[in-house]
């Protein structure tokens, strides 16, 4: 039993006033007349006993005092001496560290604790934090010190403190500490930053945002084998990401860029990257689709970074150019392009037809080889595609080689940045010496199968029996009939607008809309259509697309449908972070994704075994029990079972690597409700588990250091 200074101070002073007390009584007696002188000699040496003992108890008393005192300085010393190095400990530690009373005084701060709110500790020591924090978060932080001391537990909360670098995530621990009489009399708490490994998630999640929307293809591969794509691949070739995943990228080459593809990827073998490599590749509805590479080799792990791009429509425009240029050699008609009223370009038929050299041509003024009686409509013609942009029509005669004319029917537009005209000019020297032509022409007008109409100012003057096969209105219908009463009401606006373009002159080509049959009904008609200004006449040339556009509508429907599904499918398989295997009955593995690769360490799905033990040493989570490779959720999943979160302890003997992860297996079944394969899902928690070490570790450090008790259990410093 420890008795405290005070109480031994006290003690004595009673029992040494009962001395006291007692001398008196003795003196008292002996003044007494009535007392017996016998007893004098007694009395006398019981008070001098009694003297004796108040001096002993009183030198006692001191040397007590003197004793103790001492020893509390001491202890006091000691107490310094621990502080000063508890102080020097905790501000050597990277974590900003501070211990504050219950009513929130601070008490204890270290230096990285100064460091994050730039404030020194005598400015810090004694003041609660709605001394130097915004009040606002002031009280955020003495709330959680009231939680604290309510639960008698310790908190972990996220916080963030505005730095000079920007703002900074803390992990906040707080925790209670109690006296010698197990009552909390402070609380304790320490930061850890965190910013970084946020900063890395959030880099890490923008990456993979970028790799999920871009438009491009985006591809992670081997040698052989994609290893991840991004939608943009199953959107552009139309395959689903387990298609493009489980065959050799080869297979989706077209047959003819094989041989030129295996050499550019012999070239990234040797660490050279691939810019602009063009081949063509098989999409899943068997088209082709022209591809222009770019691929950036990892020499040390085999893997390719790839982004390509669609450049099919790119390779359309120059095969139509290059087919444009065939039949600008090959035409029977004269094509010739004009810049100032010179030849910069004629096509053969054009020097066959004239009987001119290409020498004779070039860079000529063209009034040079028009007869001079139409030489004026040739210019007045030319005034007219310069003034407005139009398609200009006319005949002129043109002088030939041998002195000769030929008339000659030209079609000209115009490109008004550049100021070149393409004109295209057909001999009609003998439709115009033959009316037997003339008759052929209107023939064939009458039996043509695409509708052909003249209208001038809104109303039809002249239209073909197609026409009439098409709609239903006779030439008497058309005499009362106006062009606008015939468009849907929903094209007539495209209409007006189409009307404004020729009015600029420029010609329409390849536009729908919608006409009034006789019957009541609406048919879609695709149109290809010039005016002449001058006449305000239009000549228009039409086809019935109503199927058409009913097909393309349901395909844009069913394309639409189908883009959704696959999106849905891409959006859930986009956001699984856990490695993804699935086997067969017979235990080959059909599927793994790129977690799961990873975790075996293996590049090629195939190459991972579907028994565990044999890639790892499996274990309990004690790491001392050996765990049954029967009970793997692959096995029972087989059988037919559903197993959820089974923590495993894998040991790889090759890589001397050690992982924790949960195993989930679920069984798959066909039509007739067999087991035809079994997914596995592992979730790697090493990460978690060790950070969860480090920190109770380097919380039971701290505590001990300044006295943290939880519970009942103490520990002392």
């Amino acid at each position: 039993m420890n008795i405290t200074l005070e109480k031994k101070i006290v003690s004595g002073f009673i029992i040494n006033l009962l001395v006291v007390f007692a001398i008196a009584w003795i003196f008292i007696l002996r003044t007494s007349k009535q007392r017996d002188e016998s007893l004098d000699g007694l009395l006398n040496w019981i008070e001098i006993s009694l003297l004796i003992l108040s001096i002993i108890l009183l030198t006692i008393v001191y040397i007590i005092i003197r004793t103790q005192l001492r020893a509390k300085n001491i202890s006091q010393n000691l107490l310094l001496e621990n502080k000063q190095l508890l102080q020097s400990i905790i501000d050597n530690t990277s974590s900003p560290i501070f211990i504050k009373k219950i009513n929130g005084e601070y008490l204890l701060i270290n230096k990285q604790f100064e460091s994050l709110f730039k404030l020194s500790n005598d400015e810090i020591i004694g003041k609660t934090d709605h001394d130097f924090l915004p009040a606002t978060t002031a009280d955020t932080y003495r709330n959680s010190d009231i939680e604290v001391v309510k639960k008698l537990r310790e908190l972990k909360s996220e916080e963030t403190v505005q730095q000079a670098d920007g703002l900074h995530t803390y992990i906040a621990v707080k925790f209670p500490i109690y006296d010698s009489e197990k009552r909390i009399n402070a609380i304790g708490g320490i930061f850890t930053d965190i910013t970084d490994r946020k900063r890395l998630e959030e880099s890490s999640n923008a990456a993979d945002k970028f790799f999920t929307l871009s438009l491009d293809m985006m591809i992670i591969s081997s040698m052989e084998k994609f290893i991840k794509v991004n939608p943009a691949v199953s959107i552009i070739l139309g395959y689903s990401e387990e298609e493009l995943l489980s065959k050799n990228f080869l297979e989706f080459t077209y047959p003819d860029d094989i041989e030129i593809t295996k050499k550019e990827v012999a070239k990234l073998k040797s660490g050279i990257s691939s810019i602009r490599f063009e081949n063509r590749y098989i999409c899943k509805d068997r088209s082709l689709k022209w591809l222009v590479w770019s691929v950036f080799p990892d020499v040390k792990t085999g893997v390719l970074y790839a982004v390509a791009s669609d450049i099919t429509t790119k390779k359309e425009v120059e095969h139509a150019l290059t087919i444009s240029n065939t039949f600008f050699n090959i035409s029977y008609d004269m094509f010739v392009v004009i810049k100032d009223l010179k030849f910069v370009k004629v096509n053969p038929a054009f020097n066959r037809i004239l009987g001119y050299g290409q020498n004779e041509i070039i860079n000529k003024n063209i009034i040079e080889f028009v007869h001079p009686e139409d030489s004026k409509i040739v210019e007045e013609s030319f005034k007219k595609l310069h003034s407005n942009n139009s398609v200009v029509n006319y005949r002129v005669r043109e002088r030939m080689k041998n002195g000769s004319y030929k008339w000659l029917e030209w079609t000209g537009t115009i490109d008004i940045q550049t100021g070149i005209i393409n004109a295209v000019a057909r001999d009609v020297s003998e439709l115009i010496e033959n009316e037997e032509s003339l008759k052929i022409s209107n023939m064939f007008f009458n039996m043509a199968f695409n509708i052909f109409t003249v209208a001038k100012d809104g109303h039809f003057i002249k239209i073909n029996p197609a026409f009439t096969k098409t709609l239903g209105y006779t030439q008497e219908d058309m005499y009362g009939l106006k062009l606008m009463d015939l468009i849907h009401p929903e094209d007539t606006q495209k209409a007006r607008d189409i009307r404004g373009q020729y009015h600029k002159g420029e010609a329409v080509i390849n536009f729908r809309n919608r006409f009034l049959c006789k019957d009541g009904s609406y048919k879609w008609l695709e149109w290809n259509s010039n005016m002449d200004v001058e006449n305000n006449t239009y000549y228009s040339v039409g086809r019935d697309v109503t199927e058409l556009v009913q097909l393309e509508s349901e395909q844009q429907e069913a394309i639409t449908t189908l883009y959704e599904n696959e999106e849905k499918l891409r959006l859930i398989v986009d956001n699984i972070s856990e490695g993804i295997i699935v086997a067969d009955t017979g235990k080959k593995i059909i599927m793994a994704n790129d977690m799961a690769n990873s975790i075996f360490g293996i590049n090629e799905d195939d190459e991972i075994s579907a028994d565990l033990s044999n890639h790892f040493e499996l274990y309990f989570p004690d790491e001392r029990t050996v765990f049954p490779s029967q009970n793997l959720p692959l096995e029972r999943a087989l059988n037919g079972e559903v197993t959820e979160d089974i923590e495993v302890v894998l040991w790889s003997p090759a890589a001397k690597e050690k992982r924790r992860v949960l195993i989930s297996g679920r069984p798959l079944v066909d039509q007739n409700n067999k087991v035809a394969a079994a997914v596995v899902t592992i979730k790697d928690i090493s990460k978690y588990k060790q950070m969860e070490q480090e920190l109770k570790e380097s919380e039971t450090k701290y505590r001990k250091l300044i006295g943290f008790r939880k519970g009942d259990n103490e520990v002392k410093p």
